[in-house]
């Protein structure tokens, strides 16, 4: 046997240990994600968010108890974590859309924390699931798919297109997101119906980035009306408040 067959051997049995290693990461993460999801965590979620992560089993009455009080309809129950896995199916260059769609949308789910609001592009919403075993597999279109038909099952708000040609989903109501309370908090408490960038950053201690979103969410709904000045800077008026 030749010294680079030899080599190629090593490399491919290396990438197999790899690709074995990463999938038994994903396993774990994946069963470590349901085992977080206590009560109070999916709570939190069905109170901000109006939508339940129903994966533990366990803690079927406690599902029941908070569409009830919350009242969430059942679109909006999400009963089965999706794998990298489902979304290939049976033939590895057949991409099921609908589970797409629902992979996108726990991801978002559990990295709401990190995300910040519910208001993403398309190509974020890619980079969120081209991963995996879906690396390589996945293009924009079968995500823009993914997300008119879980607009079209209720279980995002919206699929917009901006002026620039670039399309962002709203995967919560406006009510439904932290962020965009926070700002409209600390604009009354300030008294003045106006705030600026930089109040949101160092008040709310968020990076520049995560403000801008909600800000612009605000702005997209009517909420808030953009203005930016020489000596000022951004700043944003809230003629209801």
């Amino acid at each position: 046997m030749g010294i680079r067959k030899i080599e190629d051997e090593i490399d491919l049995r290396e990438a197999m240990r790899k690709k074995g290693t990463e999938l038994k990461f994903k396993e774990m993460e994946a069963k470590a994600s349901i085992k977080n999801l206590t009560k109070e965590k999916i709570d939190e979620m069905a109170k901000s968010h109006g939508v339940i992560l129903a994966l533990n089993p366990d803690l079927k009455e406690e599902v029941e108890y908070l569409q009830k009080k919350y009242n969430i309809p059942p679109s909006k129950i999400i009963k089965e974590q999706i794998q990298e896995t489902d979304v290939l199916g049976n033939k590895s260059n057949k991409i099921n859309i609908d589970n797409l769609g629902m992979l996108a949308y726990q991801r978002i789910l559990l990295r709401k924390e990190e995300i910040g609001i519910g208001l993403l592009p398309l190509s974020e919403i890619f980079d969120v699931v081209n991963t995996g075993d879906l690396k390589g597999k996945v293009d924009l279109n079968h995500v823009s798919k993914a997300m008119n038909l879980l607009k079209k099952k209720g279980v995002i708000e919206d699929v917009k297109r901006l002026d620039s040609g670039a399309f962002v989903v709203q995967f919560f109501p406006i009510y439904y997101t932290a962020d965009q309370m926070k700002i409209i908090e600390l604009v009354k408490n300030k008294g003045k119906g106006v705030i600026l960038l930089e109040d949101v950053i160092n008040d709310l201690n968020w990076t520049q980035d995560r403000s801008l979103r909600a800000l612009k969410t605000l702005e997209d709904s009517g909420l808030a009306k953009f203005r930016e000045s020489i000596l000022k800077g951004k700043q944003w008026f809230f003629p209801s408040l």
